[in-house]
């Protein structure tokens, strides 16, 4: 599913707690950088970040943006192990 149509039934914000999560926070840093939460409580900033994670469309977003991340950071591998490599030849 590309980001736009997932735009399309879902906010920014969530886009924004979803990429926030693939990249390694936490639900609650997620949270706190994704919405204005400055004179939020910690708890409702937990209860907050988990309603979120329990949102079907926004786990599958996770999981799109994670599977990326990983595609990229084998390749990143990959490329690194051939220059080395050409490097020792």
């Amino acid at each position: 599913m590309g980001n736009l149509r997932w735009l399309a039934g879902n906010s920014r914000k969530q886009e924004k707690f979803a990429q926030c999560i693939a990249d390694g926070m936490s639900q609650s840093d997620a949270y706190r950088a994704a919405y204005d939460a400055g004179g939020m409580k910690d708890t409702s900033i937990y209860c907050n970040a988990s309603k979120l994670m329990s949102d079907a469309k926004v786990v599958q977003r996770v999981d799109e943006l994670k599977a990326v991340l990983v595609d990229k950071a084998l390749w990143t591998r990959e490329d690194s192990v051939r220059a080395l490599k050409r490097t020792v030849s």
